[in-house]
């Protein structure tokens, strides 16, 4: 018996349809919200997974937004709403994926738990607010999922500071291998003109210039770090200038865990300022205490001291001193507990300042400072502002432990002692920034 024929209409939104007759492989929209941007990457997703032709294994496509309920509440009821009048479709509620009939398959995965996609081939992939992501998800697992087929991708949110969306939207932005769009609510004609008014009336400006006119320069409710990033930004304290002074000892600052959440910032004093140089993270390549020892023993710093959290301290039963040490790092030191985390992050406020970052070493980190938030909690009689533990705190955790090592007297602070004037002739810069 022959298979029915299928027949796929599309009537999107005007604003949309540039991007469902794009030939660019690549596309990032940033779209107000209740703009329709997941109902119209959901069209095109469908789309291309029922016409699109290729030899070999069956189509593969996934979506991905940042938890699992956020991926059921904002697309799984789209693609069962679409995929229910088509003849033969499989629907996995369990695995929340649906099989077409002609064998693609289309499956919605958490960016929490993005390891889950690695090593599988993708014909394309939409990642939905990507702002809240682990840029890892994308850079270390996803993109080579597009490699056997050259798959597409498309980004999708609205802004949340300038982090690794932003970063994305610029270098987009009027690169031709890239699809853009960005709807602003008072430009796009989508909501009713009255709604609007009223929404903007009764919402703060800042959250509405974010939330509706897509400004990144508004950080994410909660952010601890993003105003003091946008001063060093302005200062030009975070740019490929801040190099490495070869004369004054460097510092590492951990946090250790799983491989994914492994963090290790690289830092040096020189006279007052605090030099970050590189934001490494753990994975594949990099997963045991022997396998950082390595890493860091190849780059060419002279170590001050390394330091860690103080459950990673051999006689708190931490395996990670001690194998630092024996693979071949000196000077392994724990650095005390903190009575809150609210102190790590205190004192790293207190020095920003004086903190300088190298972009292009630090440009994880700094993803990850950028994104830190906290969230009002509640019991009944108190509310507590908590940081948020998620991908950006791993990233955060190492960087304050810096400064808890600084306060702590691990490391000597040169701010109160004063600057003596350098011999004449002698350079400021003793060596360039070299990462591996």
């Amino acid at each position: 018996m022959a298979r029915p024929k299928i027949i796929v209409e599309l009537e999107p939104r005007d604003q949309f349809r540039g991007y469902l007759e794009r030939e660019e492989r690549w596309a990032c929209l940033v779209v107000h919200r209740r703009g329709g941007k997941t109902f119209g990457c959901i069209q095109d997703l469908l789309h291309r997974a029922l016409t699109h032709r290729r030899e070999g294994p069956a189509l593969r496509y996934a979506y991905l937004a940042p938890t699992r309920d956020q991926t059921k509440d904002i697309a799984w009821g789209y693609l069962k709403q679409f995929t229910a009048q088509i003849p033969d479709v499989k629907v996995n509620e369990a695995d929340l994926q649906i099989t077409l009939p002609n064998k693609a398959t289309i499956r919605l995965y958490s960016g929490e738990a993005y390891e889950r996609l690695r090593g599988i081939y993708l014909d394309g992939v939409i990642i939905d607010e990507f702002a809240d992501i682990d840029p890892q998800a994308w850079y270390a697992v996803i993109r080579p999922c597009l490699s056997d087929y050259q798959g597409w991708a498309t980004f999708i949110g609205t802004p949340k500071g300038r982090n690794a969306f932003w970063r994305l939207w610029k270098e987009a932005t009027g690169n031709p291998e890239w699809f853009t769009l960005q709807l602003k609510a008072s430009e796009s004609g989508i909501l009713d003109s009255k709604e609007l008014s009223d929404i903007k009336r009764g919402t703060p400006a800042h959250i509405y210039d974010q939330e509706y006119e897509c400004s990144f320069d508004v950080g994410r409710p909660g952010a601890i770090y993003s105003k003091s990033l946008a001063e060093a930004r302005n200062n030009r304290r975070i740019s490929n200038d801040v190099l490495w002074f070869k004369e004054a000892p460097v510092y590492t600052s951990f946090d250790v865990g799983a491989p994914l959440n492994q963090r290790c910032w690289i830092w040096q004093m020189v006279g007052d300022r605090l030099n970050f140089l590189e934001a490494l993270s753990g994975g594949d390549d990099c997963k045991t205490p022997a396998d950082w020892a390595g890493r860091l023993t190849q780059k060419q710093y002279r170590y001050g001291a390394h330091f860690i959290p103080h459950d990673a301290a051999q006689e708190n039963g931490g395996l990670w001193q001690e194998a630092l040490k024996l693979g071949g790092l000196a000077n392994v030191v724990p650095v005390p507990r903190q009575m809150s985390v609210w102190d790590g992050i205190n004192l790293a406020l207190d020095a920003f300042p004086r903190i300088s970052f190298n972009e292009e070493g630090c440009r994880d980190g700094i993803d990850s400072l950028d994104a830190y938030h906290s969230k009002e909690e509640r019991d009944g009689v108190t509310i507590k502002n908590v940081p948020v533990h998620d991908w950006s705190s791993h990233g955060s955790d190492s960087f304050s432990l810096a400064h808890q090592a600084i306060k702590a007297g691990l490391v000597v602070d040169r701010t109160a002692i004063a600057r003596r004037p350098r011999p004449m002739g002698r350079p400021d810069v003793i060596m360039g920034f070299r990462g591996t």
